[in-house]
């Protein structure tokens, strides 16, 4: 479980550091605060988590790493590693402001669908197999919430920045006559 505190650790604290570090001109409204939220939850909670489990699958602590889950070691963990670490890569792309918007949602989209099914997974080695492993219980809170919470700020920060740069959406905002 050690895994998954450290990186819900680097993952809250390196967002509130930005929150309050932040100087864009925007800084601390709520638009501001959803979008590196949702920058946060993929970059650091979807990418970087990504690689890093990926590694973990795929390099000589695989073994370790199976077992940590209540696992035998198995070839499918190269198959699992190869699946984080294309998220992982991908959500790590998001950093950078050119691969926003669409990488972010097809990043949140597959991580979806991928840690929503290895949380099933979980809980099921869990409650039907009575697997108690660290990683594998630990595992269900980053499978559900991560790719959650990346979904929802990402939504809600794109709704409020439609909402701020709409036409008429500031009070100053003066309308235009067009002529017939």
């Amino acid at each position: 479980m050690s895994f998954f505190l450290f990186m819900w650790t680097i993952l809250l604290v390196g967002l509130v550091l930005h929150v309050v570090l932040d100087r864009s001109p925007a800084r601390r409204t709520g638009a501001r605060v959803l979008e590196l939220t949702a920058l946060w939850f993929v970059v650091v909670g979807l990418g970087v988590n990504g690689v890093l489990a990926g590694l973990v699958h795929l390099g000589p602590g695989a073994p370790a790493a199976a077992e940590s889950i209540g696992w035998a070691p198995s070839p499918f963990q190269w198959e699992n590693g190869g699946s984080d670490l294309a998220v992982g890569i991908a959500g790590v792309v998001v950093a950078w402001r050119r691969f926003r918007g669409g990488w972010m949602s097809a990043v949140i989209a597959i991580a979806f669908v991928q840690l929503w099914l290895d949380g099933i997974q979980h809980v099921t080695q869990w409650l039907m197999h009575g697997n108690t492993a660290p990683d594998n219980v630990g595992a269900i809170p980053t499978c559900f919430l991560v790719p959650l919470i990346a979904a929802v700020t990402t939504w809600a920060a794109r709704r409020a920045t439609a909402r701020r740069t709409a036409p008429g959406a500031h009070e100053s905002a003066t309308p235009v006559r067009v002529s017939a």
